[in-house]
């Protein structure tokens, strides 16, 4: 994994997503994501209790293949 906090902007393809829901659903999703050939989980992180709703957030930043292979 390559670490993309403490630069300024995000690397090209890198895309940070937010999961929130019950921690089951959350937990299936990262994983259908994580086992697509078209996306890399860089980094993944601990679930956090959702501040307003029931469930959970968790956030997980990716890198998304672009077609050909251009960055």
């Amino acid at each position: 994994m390559v670490p993309v906090t403490g630069r300024a902007g995000h690397a090209p393809g890198v895309v940070k997503i937010r999961l929130s829901g019950e921690a089951a659903d959350s937990a299936l999703l990262a994983a259908i994501i994580a086992a697509s050939p078209a996306v890399e989980v860089i980094e993944q992180s601990a679930p956090y209790p959702s501040r307003r709703d029931p469930g959970e957030r968790v956030y997980l930043t990716v890198r998304v293949a672009r077609p050909g292979g251009a960055s």
